[in-house]
């Protein structure tokens, strides 16, 4: 009976990766912690309220409440109408706000990792319930976005996670959002924590396979 042979692997190739993965592991921890890079992130939760006024949020600083006039410069607005998530953006300026979207009145797009977000994308400003149904079933979503950022006086391009509930997208919340300042194109990455459980995963099965390597060895030279 023909077998297929045991693979052979090379502790120093081993060795090598396990070193590649520890240095995938820092700089996902570094990607998500530096303040100052051209990608702003912001990680803290903000629940979506399943009512009228919802949430308005500035997405440049990160201010958020259910009325609008303490949040100047707000961006989005994510409510609750007829018990169903709801998207809202600003009329002004003009054409400078809205959500990536089949066409331009909608349905919004769930976006894969790897979506590229930019002045080329297709953006939607719909307020109906109707065009957020890719957002409205349970699981975690992920919206582009376009917004007019203030300080720069330029369109920034971005994308927003949010954790959403069935049927009709309640509880709520909003995970994090990143943004291009500089107004350049932006490609949707999975979330740090997403990132850090792969590299994890690899160097772990690095370690296995290096322990079992020596192990084989051992066995050997006995």
């Amino acid at each position: 009976m023909n077998t297929k042979p045991a693979t052979s692997l090379d502790p120093a190739n081993v060795a090598m990766r396990l070193g590649m993965c520890a240095a995938a592991l820092a700089g996902t921890a570094a990607v998500t912690t530096d303040a100052h890079a051209v990608v702003v992130t912001f990680n803290t939760p903000i629940a979506i309220p399943n009512t009228f006024s919802g949430v308005y949020i500035n997405l440049l600083t990160g201010a958020n409440s259910p009325t609008p006039a303490s949040v100047p410069g707000w961006d989005f607005g994510p409510w609750g109408s007829s018990n169903t998530l709801t998207f809202f953006f600003p009329g002004t300026p003009a054409n400078s706000h809205g959500a990536v979207a089949a066409t331009t009145t909608g349905p919004y797009l769930d976006l894969p990792v790897g979506s590229v977000i930019s002045s080329a994308s297709t953006f939607s400003a719909s307020a109906s319930n109707l065009q957020t149904a890719a957002f409205q079933s349970s699981g975690t979503h992920t919206m582009g976005f376009r917004f007019f950022n203030e300080s720069t006086a330029a369109i920034n391009y971005g994308y927003l996670t949010m954790q959403t509930t069935g049927p009709l997208g309640f509880p709520a919340t909003v995970t994090s959002w990143s943004f291009e300042n500089s107004g350049a194109a932006i490609t949707v990455v999975p979330e740090p924590s997403t990132a850090l459980m792969l590299s994890l995963g690899a160097l772990a099965l690095g370690a296995a396979n290096l322990r079992r390597v020596r192990r084989q060895r051992r066995e050997l030279a006995s």
